[in-house]
């Protein structure tokens, strides 16, 4: 599962995203269920490059609530625990629901990535 890096935060070729160790990078709450809502920040930076952020911060939801399996899986990226490991926890906890666990887990990394609610430590540049 290898992708190209590239501006949306794809990783270079070579680099395999079940070996890659995300860390969460927003705020989050879970309720009594177990069910994780995501909060993202207003972005703090000013002036002109900070207006696209500003744009997409007004433009995105408010809150995003992640269903049970993407709440487990939020719950496990704590800059410890790399997405490979992530996925055998995800196919323990859901059994053959989730399968093919590593696409699904690999879809919702990047997206988390690609929104910046995530980040790639030691990988990055300019990112988080």
């Amino acid at each position: 599962m290898s992708a190209r890096w590239h501006r949306s935060g794809n990783l270079r070729a070579g680099v395999n995203l079940l070996d890659v160790t995300p860390r969460r990078e927003v705020l989050w709450e879970e309720d009594g269920s177990g069910l994780v809502t995501l909060v993202p920040e207003r972005p703090k930076v000013r002036g002109p490059r900070s207006l696209g952020r500003w744009m997409r911060y007004m433009m995105a939801p408010p809150r995003i609530r992640l269903d049970d399996v993407g709440s487990y899986a939020w719950l496990r990226l704590d800059g410890g625990t790399t997405v490979g490991g992530v996925a055998g926890e995800v196919r323990e906890q859901f059994g053959d629901r989730v399968e093919p666990v590593e696409q699904r887990l690999g879809q919702l990394i990047r997206l988390l990535r690609h929104e910046r609610f995530v980040s790639y430590p030691g990988l990055e540049g300019r990112h988080r």
